[in-house]
């Protein structure tokens, strides 16, 4: 009995995700007007060809091939060294069975390992629910003779797909749909089927929609970021940067925790998530630092006022940035980013810089815990030393600041600034795994970073 193949889709993050396609297979790829069906299926045939496969496409179209041929030459990914067979569209709605033997045809001449139909919905057209359904039999009887993936797309919404007939004869669905998002527009993959991957992941992957971005250079999905498999935390403890501080911790902070610094505008955040970072590249630690509200150039000339040379490390590609607007963000392309550059650089330290700046992006509550969530679980599964910065609301006191976000972080430290007696005060509220100092010690602000009162004179 001859076994399936495993095959790539001819998208990296689509294998990434699935692991590839299996061959033979059927696919139906469905989606309204626009979501990206037509770009995705011919990326797929375009890598499929650039790897020696033979690949051919048939569109359904009114347009004239050349025509077809200069849209798609303006995409950087298109490869025209696959075969196109063109349908006229009238003509297919108008003698669907003319049409079946021409594609039995242009099948037996080219013999493809990978076939386009696109789209297939106006197929049968003039048929009768019932004679339709015997046209899509035929065709699928067809296609099933050759050993070979075909990708049949559908002009179909959600609701439209469990009564396709061409829904029942594909080995897999994939839905793409567009979603309004506050003042942007988002689209999103679904699997609603998908036979041959792994049973472990199925259920996974089927429950999940998954964002996607179209350029000129291709076709990119987002997974969201989840913890390494089979990590181990490594159990040591790292320098804060910050005299004194290591101290009230009980020795530094664990290698693979996540602490938040929380205080008002003025209280120093950036500076600590500065110090910690420089800190850690003095001694030999990758570090990345992901920024809403300042360009790069900005902060490293923040750092330079405070002796500290970060500009050097970013020319030996031990310091990398991540600077986004705020409003522009999408989620799962952020975290992807973040995971990309971690994995490039062998980062060990990480910078985010005002948590607050996502509620911009993510209006939602639930989604932005959701968000940080995934990213501090990622950061820990990779035994990252992470940094997070947030603003709070006025407190009378360190310590009684609501920080909504606190139970997702190993750490939290306050920082309060005392308006009556015009010093700043530092406050661990939490140390998880570490018999911490809870009690109030001021800090200053000096030319050379932050310092605990004790180790500053003022």
């Amino acid at each position: 009995m001859e076994e399936l193949k495993n095959i790539s889709c001819g998208i990296e993050s689509l294998d990434d995700l699935l692991g590839g396609f299996k061959s033979p297979a059927t696919l139906l790829i469905a989606g309204t007007t626009g979501v990206g069906k037509t770009i995705m299926s011919l990326q797929m045939l375009s890598e499929a060809s650039r790897q020696g496969e033979k690949a051919l496409y048939i569109p359904i179209t009114t347009s004239k091939t050349n025509k077809l041929k200069m849209y798609h030459s303006t995409l950087d990914f298109f490869d025209d060294s696959f075969e196109v067979h063109a349908i006229n569209r009238q003509l297919s709605e108008k003698d669907p069975l003319t049409t079946l033997i021409d594609i039995g045809n242009v099948i037996e001449s080219v013999k493809p390992d990978r076939l386009v139909i696109d789209p297939i919905t106006p197929l049968g057209f003039g048929f009768v629910e019932q004679e339709r359904r015997r046209f899509f039999y035929t065709l699928d009887s067809m296609l099933q003779e050759r050993n070979m993936l075909t990708l049949l797309v559908g002009e179909l919404v959600k609701s439209e797909l469990h009564q396709s007939v061409v829904s029942h004869l594909s080995d897999g669905i994939i839905y793409m749909s567009r979603g309004e998002n506050d003042s942007r527009a988002d689209h999103y993959l679904e699997f609603i089927k998908m036979r041959g991957i792994d049973p472990g992941k199925r259920s996974e992957i089927t429950s999940c929609k998954y964002l996607y971005d179209i350029t000129s250079g291709g076709f990119t999905v987002y997974p969201p970021i989840k913890p390494e498999d089979d990590f181990r935390l490594e159990d040591t403890r790292v320098e804060a940067g910050i005299p004194g501080l290591d101290d009230m911790l009980g020795g530094g902070l664990l290698k693979y925790s996540s602490t938040l610094i929380a205080g008002r505008p003025g209280t120093g955040k950036k500076i600590f998530g500065l110090q910690f970072i420089y800190h850690g590249l003095e001694n030999g630690e990758p570090g990345l630092i992901i920024t809403f509200e300042d360009s790069p150039h900005q902060l490293l000339m923040d750092a330079k006022r405070l002796g500290w040379d970060l500009e050097t490390h970013v020319n030996s590609g031990m310091l990398q940035f991540i600077c986004t607007n705020p409003g522009n963000i999408y989620p799962a392309e952020h975290s992807t980013r973040i995971k990309n550059t971690l994995e490039n650089m062998s980062s060990k330290r990480v910078f985010f810089d005002g948590i607050n700046n996502l509620e911009m992006s993510i209006s939602d509550n639930l989604k932005l815990r959701a968000y940080i969530h995934s990213l501090t679980s990622h950061l820990k599964s990779r035994n990252i030393t992470s940094l997070f910065t947030t603003e709070v609301s006025p407190s009378e006191g360190p310590g009684e600041e609501k920080i909504d976000v606190a139970f997702l972080m190993d750490s939290v430290v306050v920082l309060h600034n005392s308006r009556a007696k015009n010093r700043r005060y530092m406050c661990i509220v939490k140390s998880r795994g570490t018999k911490h100092k809870r009690s109030v010690k001021e800090y200053a602000i000096t030319e050379d970073g932050i310092k605990m009162r004790t180790d500053t004179l003022i």
